[in-house]
């Protein structure tokens, strides 16, 4: 195998297990590298945590073409997901004075908000395909989208970029690697996924109730059963072996309710799909912010395809919103509940 290839290979390698949580060093000429790897990924890969890198076939990972190591990192290639660039070319955007607006669209919780200037700029969104899961003893699975604006973090409500009702996209050759927003737009997505899978939750919940109460009927039936063959038949036990049984009675209710929280207990995974970069034209809203002695710049973006303001992101939370608060200090964002 040629040099070239063996290099891309390394490169390979190292992106791969580093965007899956790996810490990996192999530097450039060197033969070998190590990797620590998490569990997760070990067991994917069929190896140890400490996983030797190298080329040649006594490694546990053979990192060469004539060995199964395709087939061996495959899936996680699989969960990478699809990505495409898409650009707006040019858009409307408001001409008009901008405090008006930034006044009736916010409410400023601790801090005088002045605005100072409005221009024309471009900023990408990034909409993100995920695949939502709740096991628990059922499932619920959903394809989730979300977009965010990648220079303020916000979530932000755009109509689907692929539909045919869409503002017209053409495709892009964007500049960078993966999106950055992959954080903040799982934080959007699991306020999204608690509302839509809330009645499957209420169902469970119900469930568990039913379950929890079959279950302490039963085990309270079988005190109140030795309870009374005592009090027919006081000569046959005494009090201490009545008591005896009647903890292990309870012990055992304990640990059945245990394992019924166990079984009915919501385990949440978000796997991304595919990603949309969308470059487009927006109006960038210069702002200065006072909060007490400490004053900073913040700037909000009034897009054209929604043709609104969009709200400021938490710099705590995420959360999206249009009630902000500053911190003291660093006059840094904050919603209504961070603050408090």
């Amino acid at each position: 195998m040629s040099g070239a290839v063996q290099d891309r290979l390394q490169q390979f390698t190292c992106r791969l297990l580093g965007r899956r949580g790996a810490e990996v060093d192999w530097p450039d000429q060197a033969d070998q590298g190590l990797a620590l790897l998490p569990t997760g990924i070990a067991e994917v890969l069929h190896c140890l945590e400490i996983l030797p890198l190298a080329s040649d076939a006594a490694s546990p990972l053979p990192i060469n073409l004539s060995s199964d190591f395709l087939d061996r990192v495959e899936p996680l290639v699989a969960t990478e997901p699809a990505a495409v660039s898409l650009q707006i070319p040019t858009a409307f955007l408001k001409q008009s004075d901008m405090a008006e607006p930034v006044a009736r669209a916010f409410s400023w919780l601790n801090a005088r908000v002045r605005v100072q200037s409005a221009e024309p700029t471009r900023t990408e969104y990034h909409t993100w395909f995920f695949l939502a899961t709740l096991d628990s003893a059922d499932r619920w699975q959903q394809v989730v989208r979300v977009t965010v604006n990648a220079s303020s973090g916000a979530r932000v409500p755009l109509p689907d970029t692929l539909t045919e009702d869409a503002p017209q996209a053409e495709p892009a050759d964007l500049p960078g690697d993966a999106p950055s927003t992959l954080l903040a737009a799982a934080r959007a997505m699991l306020i999204q996924v608690q509302a839509d899978s809330r009645p499957f939750v209420d169902r469970l919940e119900g469930r568990l109730g039913r379950d929890r109460k079959r279950l302490q009927d039963y085990y309270r039936a079988l005190l109140r059963g030795d309870s009374k063959r005592a009090a027919r038949h006081p000569a046959v036990e005494d009090a201490a072996k009545r008591d005896a049984k009647a903890k292990a009675v309870q012990l055992e209710l304990r640990r059945k309710l245990a394992e019924l929280d166990e079984r009915y207990a919501c385990r949440v995974d978000l796997t991304p799909l595919a990603t949309i970069r969308l470059d487009c034209p927006v109006l960038a809203v210069r702002c200065h912010v006072q909060r007490r002695a400490a004053a900073k710049p913040h700037t909000l973006f009034w897009n054209p395809i929604a043709k609104q303001l969009e709200p400021m992101a938490c710099s705590r939370c995420g959360v999206s919103t249009f009630a902000v608060a500053f911190a003291d200090d660093s006059v840094a964002a904050l919603c209504a509940a961070c603050q408090g």
